[in-house]
């Protein structure tokens, strides 16, 4: 159902305009009429019984985490077989637009970043069982007004079983920020989340994307040297990304 600016949502939500849509729903601004501020509200049309289980997963991974870099849940429910789930709001451009907009980020910058991000999946993955979220990437990460970045859409991200520490590949995969367990039946774990951080990381100082770690770990593509792309980086900031981008 498509929702139209000036739509009263659940008797609390005023929709202003539509942000994004995807192939399951799409992503609104909305005016909270409760708490008097803007929120995202997340929609899903799909009556599909994987697409429904998906989006209820996300809703309950996020609500029951608390960290400054990650997003907040602010309510979820279901009106004509349609599900909403209310976050809040991001203002701010994702590092995908920020990379293809500006190219390579300055050392210093995706540093900070880096140190924001690692410490909101430690926060994950200590969790009891430990939360991964499967499809770090730029595009998934946007910044507030505060330069801080904010891991987003949780979509397939998953929580382990408590006797597991790793949990089957996830359903979906983003070629050149995947590790290789992604893209078939392996177990996916903090490992899966610490490769495409380190990929996200090695995009925005060298400005490429890598290249796609199955075709790597067939020898049939080669990782560039970091310092070769972008002599700004650090030796031992380079071998601590490409040591987490290992295929081997």
């Amino acid at each position: 159902m498509e929702l139209l600016p000036e739509t009263l949502l659940h008797n609390r939500y005023r929709i202003l305009h539509k942000l994004g849509q995807g192939g399951m729903g799409s992503v609104y601004l909305a005016h909270d009429t409760s708490l008097e501020s803007q929120v995202a509200v997340k929609s899903n049309h799909s009556p599909a019984d994987e697409s429904t289980t998906q989006f209820l997963r996300e809703a309950q991974l996020l609500a029951n985490l608390r960290h400054p870099n990650l997003p907040r849940v602010i309510d979820y429910f279901i009106i004509e077989n349609n599900q909403y789930l209310v976050m809040d709001y991001i203002s701010g451009k994702d590092l995908g637009q920020i990379f293809r907009e500006e190219g390579i980020q300055p050392v210093e910058r995706v540093l900070r970043w880096a140190e924001a991000l690692g410490s909101a999946l430690a926060y994950m993955h200590r969790q009891k069982p430990p939360v991964f979220h499967r499809d770090i990437k730029p595009a998934n990460i946007k910044l507030n007004e505060q330069d801080e970045p904010i891991l987003v859409d949780f979509g397939i991200a998953k929580a382990a079983e408590a006797a597991q520490a790793t949990e089957a590949g996830a359903a979906g995969f983003t070629p050149g920020y995947a590790p290789p367990e992604q893209y078939g039946s392996a177990r996916t774990g903090s490992y899966s989340d610490q490769y495409s951080l380190a990929a996200t990381l090695y995009a925005l100082l060298s400005g490429s994307i890598p290249p796609d770690s199955v075709q790597r770990a067939l020898g049939q593509a080669v990782l560039p040297p970091l310092n070769l792309l972008n002599r700004d980086v650090p030796a031992h900031v380079q071998a601590a990304i490409e040591r987490a981008m290992s295929v081997r």
